[in-house]
């Protein structure tokens, strides 16, 4: 076990459930919420309340409510298995309507949705093998395109699982999911100063690979291992490509990556999801493929990247 993973498996500092138990028996609701907050690191500040987490030994998750088991995730490695065919990672950008979908209706393909695309694959009658969530928004305002993939197995944050448990407990009961969490905003740990945790990593095997210069903000990198923490590139599409060559995927390519402001291939009807993938283009997305770009180089990986419109450069792709 590297270094790493030794700091992750800390299961008494993770476990807060007594903690958080004490305060909402001891105190008014509106006092407990307030010192529950007060008393947990800020990058856990605006997960659910009374929802805690305690990672057992196989480095899955209970999920519980108070005291009240919900539901249990599966290790990432084991949610799937490990991807030996090609990948079709199909994102929300308009040109996915124009893919030839009858290249991946026969199975040969092993389809990853992101976000709400089981919507727009349900329209051209494709059940995605497996959903990536990593905007925990998701939970509370695209609910609707999380149950279009119903029993699909799901992989996504804390902070969308603790809104599920909270709210529609059942999206978490009847399918498999498993979590992951974002490098240094690691459930119930502290975050470790940018120097310790270069040093943890070099002596674990390189499992990160940082930017440089160093983003502060852990969303541009790249993690060979999502099951010990990813990188957000403010996109979900780069969270899912994590993923996927994580489980072992090396033919993998990208639909839908239009990374536009325009709207998404499916009705979004009321309650659409803020895009705000032309904001982050410069400063978080491209130097993010960039880095997926070096980081791959020699690993025998093809990412291709489907969409005609995508302003990332071509020769970050195969």
């Amino acid at each position: 076990m590297s270094e790493l993973e030794e700091f992750l498996n800390h299961r008494e500092l993770r476990d807060r459930a007594v903690l958080v138990e004490r305060l909402y028996r001891f105190l008014p609701q509106p006092l407990a919420r307030a010192a529950e907050r007060y008393l947990s690191p800020r990058h856990m500040r605006s997960m659910a309340p009374r929802i805690s987490f305690l990672r057992n030994n196989d480095e899955s998750w209970t999920v519980r409510d108070g005291t009240k088991i919900v539901a249990q995730s599966r290790p990432l490695v084991d949610l799937v298995g490990r991807l030996d065919k090609p990948v079709t990672i199909v994102a929300t950008g308009p040109t996915a309507k124009d893919y030839p979908w009858d290249e991946v209706r026969d199975g040969k393909r092993f389809v990853i949705a992101v976000a709400g695309a089981p919507t727009l694959l349900k329209s051209v009658n494709i059940q995605p093998d497996l959903l990536v969530i990593s905007d925990s928004r998701f939970a509370k305002y695209g609910i609707e395109h999380i149950r279009t993939a119903r029993e699909v197995p799901m992989v996504t944050v804390m902070r969308a699982v603790s809104f599920l448990a909270e709210r529609t407990p059942e999206e978490l009961t009847k399918r498999p999911f498993a979590m992951i969490e974002k490098v240094n905003s690691w459930y119930g740990l502290p975050q470790l100063a940018i120097p310790d945790l270069i040093a943890r990593n070099e002596r674990s095997g390189h499992p990160f690979v940082f930017a440089e210069p160093f983003d502060p903000s852990y969303r541009v990198g790249w993690s060979h291992r999502p099951e010990l923490g990813f990188f957000t590139a403010a996109t979900v599409a780069y969270v899912a490509l994590q993923i996927a060559v994580g489980l072992g995927a090396r033919d993998i390519e990208i639909v839908g990556m239009d990374l536009s402001s325009g709207a998404r291939a499916y009705d979004e009807g009321e309650k659409a999801v803020r895009n705000t993938l032309v904001q982050n283009y410069e400063q978080n997305i491209l130097p993010s493929f960039e880095l997926m770009h070096t980081a791959l180089l020699g690993r025998g990986v093809s990412v291709r990247n489907r969409s005609p419109v995508c302003p990332l450069p071509a020769s970050l792709f195969s």
